[in-house]
């Protein structure tokens, strides 16, 4: 046992994540990161229900839309497994409150846009900033919280994430109308950026750098199969962290789940409100509401997430489950002919994303993994989605740019979700190490 604890960097004192329980700073910590996400990811959720008054202001046609869309996913997937490498031996605390410091102007400069590349301009420059953050979620994780509540940590940040996101989409639409201004979200947008900035620096002020860093710690205790004598070994040998790319090609299987879920959610939010006007005579106020089902299930669904990774102990099976939901929910959602059903698919697709934050922690249960080798697998997995939440969009709007219907586009991404079900069906039923 204290072999194990030395090599997994348990044992160390000043570091607040080496404690038994989460402590309260901590949990401000960890759960303000997750609103950043929300605050940040709302310039991409939200343009679909913004979509109608940006087009009309810009006049942007819908492989113009598509663009928009895939720039905001597109860069980060070239960018987050290079990011991972590059900033995983620095402070965590730091890198967050650098790139807050520069995301607040990236916000507010979304709503002075005039055109098509002025809004693609900054929309870029805001998700370059992104992308060199994100993948400090798993060093936060490490070095603030206790590892036995880290599903704990991610299904409450998923549903307080949900909480703001359903609040956002819901009245979102309804104020510009009453404002008459689509503009004025993103300056809300960057001005709550700003308040994240100072509420983290105050947070993180005082955070002192443990002797043995998260970066350092192992992630996970070795498995009864291992000895101690070789778990103590691999932390010391320090393989390069681009090594964990081919050490655990699970992670690979993981991204192709979440590539597909990203992409038939980011697709449903981004073209299903126009569907809905042109195609089911729905307002776009009342789609608003209708599109908060996504959302309302997870506020309390979240919370089912640490009940999940704990009892659900067949991974592939935890996997599979969020994929097949998926694919059902999202061909429903398309082909939905009135309300009630469009609400009822639309909370069977929220419902598949309950199970996303136990999957965020797998990695941790790789065998003998380091916590920096599983901030470089968050980014692989993380490009996955930002490739699924891209590319989504721009399959749909060529493919109704093509066929002159959108309704075609939007369908044609929702069956290839069946790909989500056979990569999960790939998955080993364990992964052969445990939570420290």
């Amino acid at each position: 046992m204290a072999a194990e604890e030395a090599a997994s960097g348990l044992s160390d004192p000043e570091r607040p994540g080496s404690e038994a329980t989460t402590s309260v700073r901590a949990w401000s910590v960890l759960l303000l990161n997750r609103t950043h996400q929300s605050t940040v990811v709302l310039s991409s959720y939200g343009l679909g229900l913004f979509l109608p008054f940006v087009q009309a202001d810009l006049d942007l046609s819908y492989l113009e839309i598509g663009i928009l869309q895939a720039v905001w996913w597109g860069t980060p997937a070239v960018l987050l497994v290079p990011f991972s490498l590059l900033f995983a031996r620095f402070n965590p605390n730091r890198r967050v409150l650098i790139a807050l410091a520069l995301m607040a102007p990236c916000l507010f400069s979304q709503g002075l846009a005039i055109g098509f590349w002025t809004l693609l301009a900054s929309r870029f420059l805001t998700v370059l900033v992104h992308a060199s953050m994100a993948p400090a979620r798993p060093l936060l994780l490490r070095w603030w919280a206790a590892p036995r509540q880290y599903s704990t940590v991610s299904s409450l940040g998923l549903s307080m994430h949900s909480t703001f996101m359903a609040g956002a989409l819901t009245f979102g639409p309804i104020i510009i109308v009453v404002l008459d201004s689509w503009r004025l979200a993103y300056f809300v947008q960057g001005a709550l950026m700003a308040g994240h900035l100072l509420v983290w620096a105050a947070l993180i002020w005082s955070a002192r750098d443990p002797a043995q860093g998260p970066e350092d710690a192992v992630a996970t205790a070795p498995s009864q199969d291992v000895s101690a004598e070789g778990a103590a070994e691999e932390p010391n040998a320090r393989p390069p962290l681009v090594r964990s790319l081919v050490a655990y090609p699970q992670a690979w299987l993981l991204g192709v789940v979440m590539l597909w879920l990203s992409a038939s959610w980011t697709t449903i939010l981004t073209f299903l409100p126009t569907i809905l006007e042109a195609h089911r005579g729905i307002a776009i106020t009342s789609g608003s509401v209708l599109f908060g089902f996504l959302y309302y299930v997870l506020i309390p669904g979240a919370l089912a997430g640490s009940w999940i990774f704990n009892h659900i102990t067949n991974r592939r099976l935890m996997v599979l489950l969020p994929a097949a939901l998926n694919l059902v929910a999202t061909v429903v959602a398309v082909l939905a002919g009135n309300v009630v059903i469009a609400a009822l698919a639309l909370t069977g697709l929220g419902i598949a994303w309950v199970f996303v934050p136990a999957m965020e922690i797998l990695p941790f249960e790789f065998r003998n993994i380091r916590a920096r080798e599983v901030s470089v697998l968050s980014g692989l997995v993380q490009t996955f989605g930002a490739v699924g939440f891209g590319a989504g969009p721009v399959i749909a709007g060529a493919l109704a740019q093509m066929t002159g219907s959108l309704v075609t586009g939007v369908l044609a991404v929702a069956l290839m979700t069946a790909l989500a079900v056979v990569a999960a069906a790939a998955l080993p039923g364990r992964f052969g190490g445990r939570l420290a």
